[in-house]
């Protein structure tokens, strides 16, 4: 049964990157949950797009089912971090910019020094900035210590070549 919904899965997701074919694999995994399990392990083992595809698909799944990720919680940190893969790294950041107590995660504080890093990047995609700063910022709610760091990193990144991180860094500068 498993390999007959992973050859369902892998055909969806080489199909292409649409938003139609995301939602498919959504209401599948809300209709199965033990599925989200199938869709996570492409997100590491299958080559871009497919890996890409998986994580967006399960970001939107947390969209919707934040409960989902509970059981990959305590390896998430180390796949985002370690992921080659930009688009899975992208959606796992999402996914957890998203959580509500990213500070109980297992390698948080690698984390957060990972994605100063991405902030300050030039070289990296603006999504992964953008989602970089949204960690950091809810991190900073219950470590009020990181204000002045985000505040300084905020100062460095709000004339950026990048109108989104332009945006969030000046939204995250006012509402610090």
């Amino acid at each position: 049964m498993n390999q007959k919904v992973e050859k369902y899965f892998l055909e969806l997701l080489e199909t292409d990157s649409s938003r139609l074919i995301a939602d498919i694999i959504v209401t599948e995994i809300g209709n199965n949950p033990e599925y989200f399990k199938i869709v996570f392990e492409f997100c590491l083992t299958k080559p871009y797009p497919v890996s890409m595809r998986a994580a967006r698909a399960l970001q939107l799944c947390c969209e919707v089912r934040k409960s989902l990720i509970i059981p990959y919680l305590n390896n998430i940190v180390n796949f985002t971090i370690n992921s080659k893969i930009e688009g899975v790294r992208r959606g796992f950041l999402k996914i957890i910019s998203e959580l509500p107590d990213i500070i109980n995660l297992n390698e948080s504080g690698i984390l957060i020094n990972k994605c100063f890093e991405w902030i300050l990047s030039q070289n990296e995609n603006p999504a992964i900035r953008v989602y970089s700063m949204e960690i950091v910022y809810n991190v900073c709610k219950q470590e009020p210590l990181l204000k002045n760091e985000l505040t300084s990193v905020m100062e460095l990144v709000k004339d950026d070549k990048s109108m989104a991180v332009r945006s969030r860094a000046k939204r995250i500068l006012d509402s610090i």
